[in-house]
Protein backbone atom coordinates (compact mmCIF):
# COMPACT_ATOMS: atom_id res chain seq x y z
CA UNK A 1 0.00 0.00 0.00
CA UNK A 2 1.19 3.61 -1.05
CA UNK A 3 1.00 6.28 1.77
CA UNK A 4 0.75 9.57 1.11
CA UNK A 5 2.81 11.71 3.29
CA UNK A 6 1.45 15.62 3.87
CA UNK A 7 3.78 17.59 1.39
CA UNK A 8 5.85 19.51 3.90
CA UNK A 9 5.92 23.29 3.00
CA UNK A 10 8.96 24.88 2.02
CA UNK A 11 9.40 27.66 4.14
CA UNK A 12 6.95 30.60 5.94
CA UNK A 13 5.79 32.44 2.30
CA UNK A 14 4.21 29.23 1.95
CA UNK A 15 2.25 28.53 5.25
CA UNK A 16 1.19 31.70 5.36
CA UNK A 17 -0.76 30.97 1.59
CA UNK A 18 -2.01 27.53 2.59
CA UNK A 19 -3.39 29.37 5.77
CA UNK A 20 -4.87 32.47 4.22
CA UNK A 21 -6.35 29.79 2.14
CA UNK A 22 -8.03 28.12 4.73
CA UNK A 23 -8.89 31.17 6.52
CA UNK A 24 -10.65 32.90 3.79
CA UNK A 25 -12.12 29.82 2.73
CA UNK A 26 -14.08 29.77 5.98
CA UNK A 27 -15.03 33.03 6.40
CA UNK A 28 -16.86 33.12 2.90
CA UNK A 29 -18.58 29.90 4.03
CA UNK A 30 -19.64 32.04 7.36
CA UNK A 31 -20.31 35.11 5.50
CA UNK A 32 -22.55 32.99 3.07
CA UNK A 33 -24.33 31.29 5.65
CA UNK A 34 -24.61 34.42 7.40
CA UNK A 35 -26.40 36.03 4.41
CA UNK A 36 -28.63 32.98 3.85
CA UNK A 37 -29.25 33.18 7.46
CA UNK A 38 -30.21 37.26 7.17
CA UNK A 39 -32.89 36.55 3.91
CA UNK A 40 -34.70 33.93 6.17
CA UNK A 41 -35.09 36.44 8.90
CA UNK A 42 -36.08 39.06 6.39
CA UNK A 43 -38.37 36.77 4.77
CA UNK A 44 -39.98 36.09 8.01
CA UNK A 45 -40.21 39.17 9.54
CA UNK A 46 -41.66 40.06 6.01
CA UNK A 47 -44.54 37.39 6.82
CA UNK A 48 -45.12 38.32 10.04
CA UNK A 49 -45.50 42.08 9.35
CA UNK A 50 -47.94 41.45 6.56
CA UNK A 51 -50.18 38.82 8.12
CA UNK A 52 -50.19 41.51 11.85
CA UNK A 53 -51.62 44.40 9.30
CA UNK A 54 -53.92 42.49 8.13
CA UNK A 55 -55.19 41.43 11.40
CA UNK A 56 -55.00 44.93 12.49
CA UNK A 57 -57.03 46.39 9.28
CA UNK A 58 -59.66 43.63 10.63
CA UNK A 59 -59.95 44.61 13.89
CA UNK A 60 -60.30 48.37 12.69
CA UNK A 61 -63.20 47.49 10.63
CA UNK A 62 -64.87 45.99 13.46
CA UNK A 63 -64.44 48.76 15.75
CA UNK A 64 -65.74 50.91 12.90
CA UNK A 65 -69.08 48.51 12.81
CA UNK A 66 -68.91 49.57 16.32
CA UNK A 67 -68.64 53.42 15.96
CA UNK A 68 -71.58 53.68 13.75
CA UNK A 69 -74.06 52.35 16.42
CA UNK A 70 -72.99 55.62 18.75
CA UNK A 71 -75.90 57.78 18.10
CA UNK A 72 -78.30 54.32 18.66
CA UNK A 73 -76.51 54.13 22.16
CA UNK A 74 -76.80 57.15 23.21
CA UNK A 75 -80.04 57.63 22.14
CA UNK A 76 -80.72 53.86 24.11
CA UNK A 77 -78.85 56.03 27.32
CA UNK A 78 -81.49 58.44 27.67
CA UNK A 79 -84.64 56.23 27.30
CA UNK A 80 -83.41 53.64 29.92
CA UNK A 81 -82.68 56.95 32.44
CA UNK A 82 -85.70 58.48 31.71
CA UNK A 83 -87.79 55.48 32.68
CA UNK A 84 -85.51 55.29 35.67
CA UNK A 85 -86.45 58.86 36.70
CA UNK A 86 -90.00 58.12 36.08
CA UNK A 87 -90.15 55.29 38.22
CA UNK A 88 -92.90 56.02 41.03
CA UNK A 89 -92.59 55.43 44.86
CA UNK A 90 -95.15 52.18 44.36
CA UNK A 91 -92.06 50.68 42.25
CA UNK A 92 -94.49 51.42 38.94
CA UNK A 93 -92.54 52.07 36.02
CA UNK A 94 -93.32 52.60 32.18
CA UNK A 95 -92.79 49.18 30.31
CA UNK A 96 -90.24 48.76 27.43
CA UNK A 97 -90.85 46.79 24.96
CA UNK A 98 -87.73 46.48 23.84
CA UNK A 99 -84.15 48.02 25.27
CA UNK A 100 -81.54 45.83 23.39
CA UNK A 101 -77.93 45.67 23.37
CA UNK A 102 -74.75 46.90 21.19
CA UNK A 103 -73.07 44.02 19.31
CA UNK A 104 -69.77 42.32 20.82
CA UNK A 105 -67.19 41.95 18.53
CA UNK A 106 -64.45 39.42 19.18
CA UNK A 107 -61.21 41.03 18.20
CA UNK A 108 -58.49 39.25 17.18
CA UNK A 109 -55.13 38.76 18.27
CA UNK A 110 -53.94 35.12 17.34
CA UNK A 111 -51.92 36.45 14.54
CA UNK A 112 -50.07 39.29 16.92
CA UNK A 113 -50.08 36.25 19.18
CA UNK A 114 -48.10 33.80 17.63
CA UNK A 115 -45.69 36.01 15.91
CA UNK A 116 -44.63 37.44 19.22
CA UNK A 117 -44.19 33.80 20.43
CA UNK A 118 -42.72 32.60 17.87
CA UNK A 119 -40.07 35.52 18.01
CA UNK A 120 -41.16 36.76 14.40
CA UNK A 121 -42.50 40.06 15.97
CA UNK A 122 -38.82 40.62 17.44
CA UNK A 123 -37.35 40.34 13.76
CA UNK A 124 -39.13 43.84 13.09
CA UNK A 125 -37.77 47.28 13.99
CA UNK A 126 -38.24 47.86 17.66
CA UNK A 127 -40.20 51.12 16.85
CA UNK A 128 -42.27 48.94 14.31
CA UNK A 129 -42.59 46.25 17.33
CA UNK A 130 -43.44 48.55 19.87
CA UNK A 131 -46.17 50.75 18.00
CA UNK A 132 -47.63 47.33 17.11
CA UNK A 133 -48.36 45.83 21.11
CA UNK A 134 -49.39 49.38 21.90
CA UNK A 135 -52.01 48.96 19.05
CA UNK A 136 -52.89 45.44 20.69
CA UNK A 137 -52.70 46.54 24.31
CA UNK A 138 -55.77 49.39 23.54
CA UNK A 139 -57.44 46.34 21.31
CA UNK A 140 -57.82 43.93 24.27
CA UNK A 141 -59.11 46.48 26.63
CA UNK A 142 -61.56 47.46 23.88
CA UNK A 143 -62.38 43.62 23.38
CA UNK A 144 -62.97 42.99 27.71
CA UNK A 145 -64.95 46.13 27.85
CA UNK A 146 -67.46 44.88 25.29
CA UNK A 147 -67.51 41.92 26.55
CA UNK A 148 -68.44 43.02 29.98
CA UNK A 149 -70.82 45.89 28.78
CA UNK A 150 -73.12 42.60 27.19
CA UNK A 151 -73.87 41.88 31.10
CA UNK A 152 -74.90 45.75 31.58
CA UNK A 153 -77.18 45.41 28.56
CA UNK A 154 -78.39 41.66 30.25
CA UNK A 155 -79.34 43.78 33.27
CA UNK A 156 -80.82 46.34 31.84
CA UNK A 157 -83.02 44.50 29.71
CA UNK A 158 -85.21 43.04 32.70
CA UNK A 159 -87.11 46.00 32.22
CA UNK A 160 -88.45 44.50 29.67
CA UNK A 161 -90.03 42.04 31.65
CA UNK A 162 -90.72 44.02 35.33
CA UNK A 163 -93.91 45.84 35.80
CA UNK A 164 -92.75 47.26 39.07
CA UNK A 165 -89.08 48.20 40.15
CA UNK A 166 -88.49 49.29 44.08
CA UNK A 167 -86.15 51.83 44.61
CA UNK A 168 -83.35 49.93 45.74
CA UNK A 169 -84.00 48.10 42.03
CA UNK A 170 -84.04 51.36 40.46
CA UNK A 171 -81.01 52.55 42.31
CA UNK A 172 -79.06 49.10 41.41
CA UNK A 173 -79.91 49.65 37.75
CA UNK A 174 -79.21 53.11 37.78
CA UNK A 175 -75.81 51.74 38.96
CA UNK A 176 -75.79 49.37 35.67
CA UNK A 177 -76.68 52.37 33.28
CA UNK A 178 -73.67 54.48 34.47
CA UNK A 179 -71.50 50.90 34.08
CA UNK A 180 -73.12 51.12 30.49
CA UNK A 181 -72.45 54.63 29.65
CA UNK A 182 -68.24 54.12 31.06
CA UNK A 183 -67.37 51.32 28.94
CA UNK A 184 -68.99 52.77 25.93
CA UNK A 185 -67.05 55.55 26.54
CA UNK A 186 -63.79 53.79 26.71
CA UNK A 187 -64.57 51.81 23.70
CA UNK A 188 -65.35 55.13 21.81
CA UNK A 189 -62.46 57.00 22.92
CA UNK A 190 -60.32 53.83 22.23
CA UNK A 191 -61.37 52.96 18.75
CA UNK A 192 -60.71 57.23 17.90
CA UNK A 193 -57.13 56.51 19.24
CA UNK A 194 -56.35 53.08 17.38
CA UNK A 195 -58.05 54.73 13.87
CA UNK A 196 -55.49 58.00 14.98
CA UNK A 197 -53.00 56.02 15.57
CA UNK A 198 -53.10 54.09 12.65
CA UNK A 199 -53.88 55.96 9.89
CA UNK A 200 -50.34 56.97 9.22
CA UNK A 201 -49.48 52.99 8.67
CA UNK A 202 -51.29 53.01 5.53
CA UNK A 203 -53.37 48.92 6.79
CA UNK A 204 -54.86 47.29 3.96
CA UNK A 205 -58.78 48.04 3.32
CA UNK A 206 -60.28 45.75 5.51
CA UNK A 207 -64.01 45.25 5.45
CA UNK A 208 -66.23 43.73 8.09
CA UNK A 209 -68.28 40.52 6.53
CA UNK A 210 -69.95 39.66 9.57
CA UNK A 211 -73.81 39.47 10.31
CA UNK A 212 -74.44 43.35 12.07
CA UNK A 213 -76.95 43.48 14.66
CA UNK A 214 -78.71 46.65 14.87
CA UNK A 215 -80.47 45.60 18.24
CA UNK A 216 -79.89 49.04 19.96
CA UNK A 217 -80.92 50.73 17.67
CA UNK A 218 -84.32 49.16 17.26
CA UNK A 219 -87.44 51.58 18.66
CA UNK A 220 -87.60 51.21 22.54
CA UNK A 221 -91.44 50.99 22.07
CA UNK A 222 -91.45 47.92 19.97
CA UNK A 223 -92.58 44.49 20.66
CA UNK A 224 -90.12 41.57 21.21
CA UNK A 225 -91.08 40.24 18.02
CA UNK A 226 -90.87 43.35 15.90
CA UNK A 227 -86.89 43.75 18.17
CA UNK A 228 -86.13 40.59 16.78
CA UNK A 229 -87.10 41.08 13.38
CA UNK A 230 -85.67 45.00 13.01
CA UNK A 231 -82.28 43.87 14.49
CA UNK A 232 -81.89 41.90 11.48
CA UNK A 233 -79.58 39.46 13.81
CA UNK A 234 -79.35 35.94 11.34
CA UNK A 235 -78.82 34.35 14.71
CA UNK A 236 -81.61 35.76 16.97
CA UNK A 237 -80.89 37.93 20.23
CA UNK A 238 -80.85 36.89 23.78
Amino acid sequence: MDLHKPRPWHGVREFLKEYLIIVVGVLTALAAEQAVEKLRERAAAGEAREAIRRELALNLAYLRSRGALESCLERRFGEVQAILDQAKPDGGLPRPGWVGRPQYWSLETMRWDAAAQSGRAALLPPDETAHYSSLYTQLRIAAAEMATEQGDWARLRTLETQPRLPPQGVYDLGLVLNDARYRAWRIALITRQELDEAGPMGLPQATNGNPLSQSICVPISASRAEGERLSRFPFGEP
